[in-house]
């Protein structure tokens, strides 16, 4: 699990801003039976009643949800997209990879053609259209190795980096998360300057930290 980030089914709930139903239909198998099944099979085994998936799992359901809810692709289509991805680009976690886009209908992958030409290639029908109608998902970086999702720029000054406080979302370019830096600036009346200096930020490191736990955060803070 190190360096591969720790997440409970909550957490992805909050970090997406997906359902907490939705979550859990696309990452366990229903109790009742009833249903097509996960979409998602986490990197790690359960133990008990604990379930906990990694970043890149965390990552898969982001952009599951970024095809269905923000650009209206049939969940028909983003379920066997995934399939055919994972053998395509032989792993897991093909929805991690930097090369995919979507008009709002279909998903596609970049390839080049003969001629070098980048082109897009429908992910389930094998048709190719021409790149001016991607549009690509923003706030994650790749890896250039194995143009996988390594780092997600969630918010403003905050980034959720596996390598760092296991996966926890920090303060960009530190390992303090936003929850201990909200905490503290409550427990100290409000004193963003104070903060700061006690963990050598700036103001507006602690108001982003903040700022992010009200929105995303477990509980308000406050």
């Amino acid at each position: 699990m190190i360096g591969q980030g720790v997440y409970t089914l909550a957490e992805v709930s909050r970090l997406t801003q997906m359902h907490p139903s939705t979550v859990r239909t696309w990452l366990k198998h229903r109790s009742d039976g009833v249903g097509r099944g996960p979409v998602f099979q986490s990197d790690y085994q359960s133990v008990d009643d604990d379930y906990a998936v990694s970043f890149l799992d965390l990552i898969d359901v982001l952009i599951a949800g970024q095809f269905r809810l923000r650009h209206n692709v049939p969940m028909r289509i983003v379920r066997r997209a995934h399939t055919l991805l994972q053998k395509d680009l032989n792993t897991e976690h093909p929805f991690c990879h930097s090369d995919l886009y979507t008009d709002g209908k279909r998903i596609f992958i970049a390839a080049a053609n003969r001629l070098g030409e980048e082109k897009l290639s429908d992910v389930v029908s094998r048709q190719q259209f021409f790149l001016h109608i991607k549009e690509k998902l923003d706030h994650i970086d790749y890896s250039k190795v194995t143009k996988l999702a390594h780092r997600w720029r969630i918010a403003n000054g905050i980034v959720v980096d596996p390598s760092i406080s296991m996966g926890k979302p920090t303060i960009q370019n530190t390992a303090v998360t936003t929850y201990v830096i909200a905490n503290q600036y409550y427990a100290n009346t409000k004193n963003a300057a104070l903060v700061a200096d006690l963990y050598e930020v700036s103001e507006k490191d602690i108001l982003n930290a903040v700022k992010f736990e009200q929105t995303y955060g477990r509980r308000h803070v406050a």
